[in-house]
């Protein structure tokens, strides 16, 4: 493990604090550092607009990681934009002129710190081909729903838990014509799966205490992700890990499969409603 303690008190790294929101650096800029994270949270973006600077967040990076090795071994115009999504301290060294000298005068932490680039470099690489492999999974499974009903909607959270890897999915419907009421159609830790529990959160705020008081047993870490398509809520997801909290590649990965989700959702709401329609039609 890299130790911070020692590269903050060498001649060659500069200690760096950024408030939220600050910028380290934007898309295109020329910058030869390489930046060490020692307190804090960046996040990565890219532009997806020329002429109203939108940006998409890429990945979230937190302590210990390193940003900008590239630098090493080019000077490119920088690809993404990096903010800190809180305050963050960073230590940094610049290439050309000071990280020779720091690898002359402290060759057993550059060791640490070239097999931690190697480290990095190799995690991030499984997590994007993870990341490809379960968008075409997700996307398979979508594409093979013989008919869009409650039931392939429990078969389709059934393999979405397979593919993501996570611990339980708990998918809460909303109830359209009741604001602040959901009704949890599904659970994958409950031993039937489906279950019919109605529950109440004021001003659409989960309540995890009231989950407690349900008998709903969850694990310890989670993530809930609403389930919106333009203006209309159709409910949300809950997903969970036992052992650890979900990384950046996992987040990214978990917003696109409920947006896949939300859709189908949608479709779902869409033939409800014509089949009302039709019944009501045809009692008149």
């Amino acid at each position: 493990m890299i130790d911070l303690e020692k590269l903050k008190s060498s001649e060659f790294f500069t200690e760096i604090s950024l408030k939220k929101w600050d910028i380290l650096f934007r898309e295109w800029d020329i910058n030869e550092n390489l930046y060490i994270i020692s307190d804090g949270e960046l996040v990565v973006q890219k532009s997806i607009s020329l002429t109203s600077w939108e940006y998409r967040t890429l990945w979230t990076l937190g302590i210990w990681n390193i940003v900008w090795e590239a630098a090493l071994s080019n000077n490119n115009p920088k690809e993404v934009q990096i903010v800190a999504n809180r305050d963050t301290l960073l230590f940094s060294i610049e290439w050309k002129t000071d990280f020779p000298k720091f690898v002359s005068a402290f060759p057993q932490e550059w060791y640490t710190l070239l097999t931690t680039i190697i480290d990095i470099a190799n995690l991030r690489v499984l997590r994007a081909n993870k990341e490809l492999t379960a968008n075409h999974e997700v996307n398979i499974a979508i594409s093979k729903i013989p008919d869009i009903s409650i039931w392939s909607i429990y078969k389709l959270l059934w393999l979405f838990e397979s593919i993501l890897g996570v611990d339980q999915i708990m998918y809460f419907e909303k109830n359209l014509v009741m604001d602040e009421y959901y009704k949890l159609r599904y659970d994958s830790k409950n031993e039937k799966s489906m279950r019919n529990t109605i529950i109440k959160f004021p001003g659409e705020k989960l309540d995890f205490e009231k989950l407690a008081n349900e008998d709903i047993e969850t694990c310890k870490y989670k993530r809930y992700i609403k389930l919106k398509l333009w203006d209309e809520n159709y409910g949300f997801l809950l997903i969970w890990m036992e052992t650890r909290d979900f990384h950046e590649n996992e987040e990214k990965l978990l917003q696109n499969t409920a947006g896949s989700f939300v859709w189908i959702i949608h479709q779902k709401t869409i033939l409800d409603d014509q089949k009302n329609k039709s019944y009501v039609k045809s009692a008149l």
